[in-house]
C-alpha cells in the first residue's frame, strides 16, 4: 500500500525522505568497506611484512576505512558531499587494482620462473605464505600468487562497484530532496 502511494505522489516520497535515512547507500557503502578490507587482508598476507609496501598499504586502508565510514554516515543523511566522496573512494579502489595485486602477480610469476639462486630477490618482497615450499604453514588461501592477486582484484572491483553505486544513489536522492526542500521554500 505504501509503495503504491509513493509511486502516485512524488511529493509524498520526498516528504518521507525527510524522516527516513538513506539505507540503501548506507548498506552498499558497508559492502564496499567489507570488500576493501578483505582485499587488503589478502594482499597483506601475501607480501613480506618487513616491506615498505606493507606500511603504505596499511595506512591507505586505514584512510579508506575512515573516509568510507564517515562518507556512508553522511550519505545516510542525504549529503551530496558524502556521496561524492563515496564515488571518489570507488575510483581509488579501481586505481588500487593496478598497484598491489598486479605487483603480487608479477613478482610471483618472476619468483616461480626464476632459477634457484635468483629467487632470493623476490622472496624479500613476497611473504612466506607464498614462497615457502613446505605445507607446514597454515594458509587460509592457496599459496598460488596468481590466485591471490586475481581474488584481490575481484574484491577491489566489487568494492569499487559498491562505493560508486552508494555514491550515485546517494547523490541522486540528495539532489531530489534538496530540490523538494527548495520548492517548499518557494511555496511559502
Amino acid at each position: 500500500m505504501e509503495n503504491e502511494l509513493l509511486k502516485k505522489d512524488e511529493n509524498l516520497e520526498c516528504e518521507m525522505m525527510r524522516y527516513r535515512n538513506n539505507g540503501l547507500s548506507y548498506k552498499l557503502g558497508f559492502g564496499g568497506i567489507a570488500c576493501s578490507i578483505f582485499a587488503a587482508f589478502i594482499c597483506l598476507n601475501s607480501f613480506n611484512p618487513n616491506s615498505f609496501l606493507v606500511i603504505v598499504k596499511i595506512l591507505m586502508n586505514i584512510a579508506i576505512l575512515l573516509f568510507g565510514f564517515l562518507s556512508i554516515e553522511k550519505a545516510k543523511a542525504y549529503s551530496k558531499q558524502g556521496s561524492i566522496v563515496l564515488i571518489v573512494l570507488g575510483g581509488i579502489n579501481i586505481a588500487r587494482i593496478f598497484w598491489v595485486p598486479l605487483l603480487l602477480i608479477i613478482n610471483f610469476n618472476k619468483w616461480k620462473n626464476a632459477a634457484a639462486g635468483d629467487k632470493a630477490q623476490y622472496e624479500s618482497i613476497l611473504g612466506k605464505t607464498i614462497t615457502n615450499d613446505t605445507n607446514n604453514l597454515i594458509n587460509y588461501l592457496p599459496q598460488d600468487g596468481n590466485f591471490r592477486g586475481w581474488f584481490a582484484i575481484i574484491l577491489l572491483i566489487a568494492s569499487a562497484a559498491f562505493f560508486i553505486s552508494a555514491g550515485v544513489i546517494g547523490l541522486k536522492r540528495a539532489i531530489k530532496l534538496e530540490n523538494y526542500m527548495e520548492s517548499l521554500k518557494e511555496n511559502k
